[in-house]
């Protein structure tokens, strides 16, 4: 029996490590411990009555299996400042930052302690920004721990480093910054007016020209371009060339467009737009985008502000969330097989983002709102090699 263990990730999926690696000695000696039952984060006890519903995130099975209980707890946050992004990573740090230079981080025994960005300007997007270097070895604390640019009010731009100390920074614009994308050698900041800067990873920001003066909300990759979305459907497309970022805007709606996911699906007030597979393969076109009817019958006169995808296996799914507590979940699998889940929530409040990992979710919104998404029963799959 070897002593060297490697698990077998789920690699048709795309999904993180659930623990660890296993490297069989024999035939018979394919698989590892089974994994026991994932527990999300201990309460912080404020909440006396928590939202719960059962849901089964994987609805491409079949929906035979019972689901999962999903508990929406809030969460005190000391603050009655509107909160507007959050980062989480599982097992290391959750960071929130919002109005009046407000920034978040939460301690499993004390809760949700104030930071200080050394700024009072609104941050309206954050971003973790790890800069590997070729050779650099990714330590156990530094995949927890990373550092972190927030964007926000006038051109607002601040950095925390590993040490924990954040240091502003010049963005060389007086535009209100709405977005982030971090791109692993540069980070990207949309915002009013059309604005675009781009960071080094030394810390130097520059303009890129988006050829548009529509305010942009979101960011995100669509494909090999960067694509940007706002006000008027406007949807920009860059393309790096020989060092800098080229720009095209396009308007594939009316509608103001405010998300971006990562498998290239773009939402906002009202609309959801599904990447359309081109035809030609060489040189390869623009992504190209059509309303996805489904969506759309779901998303009427509602507003989706972020979205974020679980990648972890047996509980993978996006979950967006919008104006006046409603959520909406898509499962794992093809859309047409598994049909946008609208959930109002009793919080009355606008949510503006929201982080989701395994077990634990955090939604962050309007008046100081936190919301602890903590999913009991789920037992990661037992992988084994083939």
């Amino acid at each position: 029996m070897t002593t060297t263990r490697a698990l077998v990730l789920a690699s048709l999926f795309g999904l993180p490590a659930c623990g660890p690696s296993y490297v069989p000695a024999s035939f018979e000696d394919r698989c590892g411990p089974p994994p026991g039952v994932a527990h999300p984060l201990p309460s912080l006890g404020y909440d006396t009555k928590p939202f719960e519903i059962r849901h089964l995130p994987e609805t491409d099975f079949g929906g035979r299996r019972p689901g999962y209980l999903y508990r929406f707890e809030r969460e005190d946050s000391g603050t009655t400042e509107s909160l507007r992004a959050v980062h989480m990573i599982h097992g290391g740090r959750i960071l929130v930052v919002g109005d009046r230079g407000t920034v978040l981080t939460r301690d499993a025994k004390t809760g949700w302690q104030k930071e200080d960005p050394g700024t009072t300007e609104n941050l309206y997007a954050l971003v973790a920004s790890p800069h590997e270097k070729d050779g650099t070895v990714i330590t156990e604390e530094l995949r927890k721990n990373k550092p972190y640019i927030a964007v926000g009010s006038n051109g607002a731009a601040v950095a925390r480093g590993l040490d924990g100390v954040w240091r502003a920074e010049s963005t060389g614009t007086s535009a209100d910054l709405f977005a982030l994308l971090h791109l692993g050698a540069s980070t990207v900041a949309v915002g009013a007016g059309g604005v675009m800067v781009e960071r080094s990873r030394e810390g130097v920001w520059r303009t890129v020209k988006t050829r548009t003066t529509a305010d942009l909300y979101g960011l995100g990759s669509c494909g090999a371009y960067v694509c940007a979305v706002g006000a008027g459907g406007t949807l920009v497309q860059c393309a790096s060339r020989d060092g800098e970022r080229v720009c095209i805007p396009r308007a594939p709606a009316q509608a103001t467009l405010r998300v971006v996911t990562e498998a290239g699906n773009v939402m906002g007030d009202g609309i959801w737009l599904k990447y359309v597979q081109p035809n030609q393969t060489e040189p390869t076109p623009p992504p190209s985008y059509a309303p996805w009817p489904a969506g759309n019958a779901v998303l009427s006169g509602e507003e989706i502000r972020a979205a974020e995808v679980n990648h972890w296996g047996g509980i993978s799914e996006m979950l967006a969330v919008g104006r006046r507590s409603t959520i909406w979940f898509l499962g794992h699998g093809l859309p047409e097989k598994s049909p946008l889940e609208r959930v109002k929530l009793p919080f009355e409040v606008d949510f503006h983002d929201v982080a989701y990992e395994l077990t634990d979710g955090f939604l962050v919104g309007a008046r100081g709102t936190i919301v602890h998404l903590a999913i009991e029963g789920f037992t990661p799959p037992h992988i084994c090699l083939l």
